[in-house]
């Protein structure tokens, strides 16, 4: 019916509607039944007028089903709708139904009129009266809505619930305004420290991080902590590192009982001391700047006469000597120990003629070493060293043992004693193995064929009295004895 309507308006609407009236419009009539090009015309009739345009395709469709019941099932009916010369045709239609539209339009704008004609003015109210709030306007929503025909208020019904399911031309509802206080909003700006010749400036409200996470608080830098939560993280940062701590203690010890020396208010970072114990440590350089210390170029660290705090200076060798009281300290100190005192039974041979003659003896005692490609190769790591030698699979743990008392016949006595340890680290959790019950056992059964990983470490107090620790874990080897008879 709107073949002729569409021959008569111009290409640039026909082409540009969506462009025009806006594809909001277009969809939100869509979303009512009617097609893509009836949307597009009726926009274009009523001037993008979205709710006359809907009344004027539900008035063109009403008559168009009048015209198709009165024309019955006869032949007579059909002759009527398909005649192009009849009144009904595509143009008469939508001339009535435009008609119609200006119609009700006219009719509402009267009714106005007449009802703001007999409604007194506000000045006639009687004295002593309150004058009653004005009305608030209506909107253009409110106004269209009135003046729609029965069909029309239809149509917006049906808009309505088809958005609520389907989200066709749903429409945002605005947040309310918060009451203005006379504050304005902060915003927050975070230093990320970007590069690229930036201000390092996050505007947090700009990015939207504050609405989509109104939660997260960016933590403070260490410096903007106080100074005690400073010394406090920076001693429990110390913990796995002995060295660094005894040398703090040492060195803020120095401070405090002789301040005005400044020899010990100065720390060159270039020395062979501070590279060993210090450098790279976690918070040991901000301990110190912690306790005042301050940065002079890239090599130095001073404390100034003026800025010496006997209160930091306490609270910084108390944080640090209840660090040597913690767990991890003490594991690490320990460890450390063992290390030292490795290297000084691997380098006893060379000062001590019965040493060399102690371990040429357990050397004599080891079997003879499997060809390059036969055999299980075994690794062995003491302290920081790591060496290593091919068994048969039938040689027993017995000759592992002689094999490391050649390179230390302490290290030998210490492992038999309980002192130390021998463990597999191919297996989870670590645990050690008892080397006096397993000693005539083959390499298979104790999971070291074909290879291992052994490892000589300190014993833990329950294992140097005597009990067999944890037995939890598998052991990895072909033909492997179950983890729980190796301890």
């Amino acid at each position: 019916m709107f073949k002729k309507f569409t021959d008569r308006v111009t290409s640039a609407v026909s082409n540009g509607g969506a462009a025009i009236f806006g594809d909001e419009k277009v969809r939100r009539l869509e979303s009512m039944g009617f097609t893509t090009e009836e949307a597009r015309q009726a926009l274009a009739a009523t001037d993008g007028d979205v709710d006359r345009a809907a009344e004027l395709l539900l008035v063109s469709r009403n008559n168009e089903e009048r015209n198709t019941e009165g024309g019955g099932g006869g032949n007579g009916g059909t002759r009527r709708r398909t005649n192009p010369t009849r009144a009904d045709d595509a143009d008469e239609q939508m001339r009535r139904a435009m008609e119609e539209s200006l119609k009700v339009e006219e009719e509402r704008q009267f009714k106005a009129a007449a009802q703001a004609s007999v409604s007194p003015p506000p000045s006639s109210a009687p004295q002593g009266e309150k004058k009653k709030a004005p009305k608030k306007k209506a909107t253009a929503a409110n106004r269209n809505n009135e003046a729609m025909t029965p069909a029309g208020r239809a149509a917006a019904e049906r808009f309505d619930s088809s958005s609520q399911r389907f989200g066709t031309g749903a429409t945002k509802t605005k947040k309310k305004a918060t009451v203005a206080t006379g504050k304005k909003s902060p915003i927050r700006q975070t230093n990320y420290g970007g590069g690229g010749g930036g201000t390092g400036v996050l505007n947090l409200k700009s990015s939207g991080l504050t609405t989509h996470h109104p939660n997260v608080k960016v933590p403070k830098k260490m410096q903007d902590k106080s100074k005690e939560e400073q010394i406090l993280r920076c001693a429990s940062r110390l913990k796995p590192h002995p060295p660094a701590v005894d040398t703090l203690i040492r060195a803020l010890t120095a401070v405090r009982d002789d301040p005005s020396n400044p020899k010990f208010r100065r720390v060159n970072k270039n020395t062979a001391g501070y590279q060993r114990t210090l450098h790279n440590k976690p918070g040991a350089e901000d301990m110190l700047l912690a306790v005042n210390f301050r940065r002079v170029g890239t090599d130095e660290l001073i404390l100034d006469s003026s800025a010496v705090d006997p209160a930091l200076l306490y609270l910084g060798i108390s944080a640090l000597e209840g660090v040597r009281e913690s767990t991890e300290y003490k594991e690490a100190k320990q460890l450390i120990n063992f290390e030292k005192e490795i290297r000084e039974i691997q380098a006893g041979s060379d000062s001590s003629e019965e040493e060399a003659i102690k371990r040429a003896n357990f050397l004599s005692k080891c079997p003879t070493e499997p060809a390059d490609g036969r055999g299980a190769l075994l690794q062995l790591n003491l302290g920081s060293e790591k060496v290593s030698r091919r068994f048969d699979g039938d040689d027993i743990l017995a000759d592992v043992l002689h094999w490391i008392g050649a390179h230390g016949s302490e290290i030998y006595e210490k492992i038999i004693s309980r002192e130390w340890c021998l463990v597999d680290l191919n297996r989870y959790p670590v645990a050690p193995i008892d080397c006096e019950k397993n000693q005539k056992k083959t390499l298979q059964y104790i999971g070291c064929w074909p290879s291992g990983v052994l490892g000589v470490r300190p014993s833990s107090e329950e294992w140097k009295s005597g009990a067999n620790g944890d037995k939890a874990g598998s052991v990895r080897g072909l033909g492997a004895v179950s983890a729980s008879l190796l301890h």
